[in-house]
């Protein structure tokens, strides 16, 4: 059963995904989905919510693995929804902004694939999400770990100095949210979420992902990471800053004999049961 987004209040403004863009790299994008559910033990759980479910990805093999269950997926963007929405599945599909979300019935699981990254203030967003679920629900969640990722750094220097005589590019609040990601470390995570938990396993991985194309790190994280620069900066500035961090990103990831570019690729795990 296939229902269309429907238009909701509660949202945020933005400019549209590319949902083609995102799904170039699909292969890669779907294997950390399938180890956090390699890790859960529930068995039948009746009520799923996939939170930024994008273009479903997740929403699929959770539908897969769990037929029965009401299978809803949660995004902010129109676009990445309506191309979700043609998935041969039973779900339902709702627009909606994760850090106004409340569930309509406490969860069994509430599956969070590569979308809490994205949003600040996890002291208080994965306490919020926790207390949505049904006692024996669960919190399965993966994240990419850019902190320390050579690329998101050459993405803060050409911030800093790829501006008019070597000066910044966009303005003070960019530059300060990009630095500051709200992803927090694997113990901060422990002592978050120890307290409001009856098992929780927390783990990283670091995959060496195999890419291809002429660009292919740029292509990767132009639809994510690097969107808030690529849309607060003005055209000018854009420029500017594409210039520079493509120079710097194919100098550092060139590619190998075979054609394909290595991109190594950290990302942290959560499986919190309540």
């Amino acid at each position: 059963m296939i229902i269309k987004p429907q238009p909701s209040t509660v949202g945020i403004a933005c400019t549209q995904w590319d949902p083609q863009a995102y799904l170039k790299f699909a292969r890669l994008r779907e294997r950390p989905v399938v180890e956090l559910l390699d890790h859960i033990g529930l068995q039948h759980p009746k009520r799923i919510y996939d939170l930024g479910c994008g273009t479903g990805i997740a929403t699929q093999l959770l539908a897969k693995r769990w037929p029965q269950a009401d299978l809803t997926g949660v995004d902010s963007s129109t676009e990445m929804l309506n191309e979700a929405s043609y998935l041969p599945i039973k779900a339902l599909w709702h627009k909606c902004d994760l850090q106004h979300w409340q569930a309509d019935q406490p969860a069994d699981l509430l599956f969070a694939a590569a979308v809490l990254h994205f949003i600040n203030g996890h002291e208080v967003l994965l306490p919020r999400l926790l207390r949505q679920l049904k006692p024996g629900g669960c919190l399965a969640a993966h994240m990419p770990n850019w902190r320390d990722a050579l690329w998101y750094q050459l993405m803060l220097n050409t911030l800093e100095q790829a501006g008019p005589d070597g000066g910044p590019l966009g303005t003070p609040e960019l530059r300060r949210f990009m630095a500051e990601r709200p992803v927090l470390s694997l113990d901060c995570y422990y002592r978050l979420l120890a307290p409001l938990t009856k098992d929780l396993d927390i783990w990283e991985t670091e995959h060496l992902q195999v890419v291809e194309g002429q660009s292919p790190i740029f292509d990767w994280v132009k639809v994510s990471a690097l969107r808030p620069v690529l849309l607060a900066l003005d055209e000018q500035e854009r420029q500017r800053f594409l210039d520079h961090y493509l120079a710097q990103v194919h100098q550092h990831y060139s590619p190998e004999g075979d054609g394909h570019t290595l991109f190594p690729f950290k990302r942290i795990f959560i499986l919190a049961t309540v």
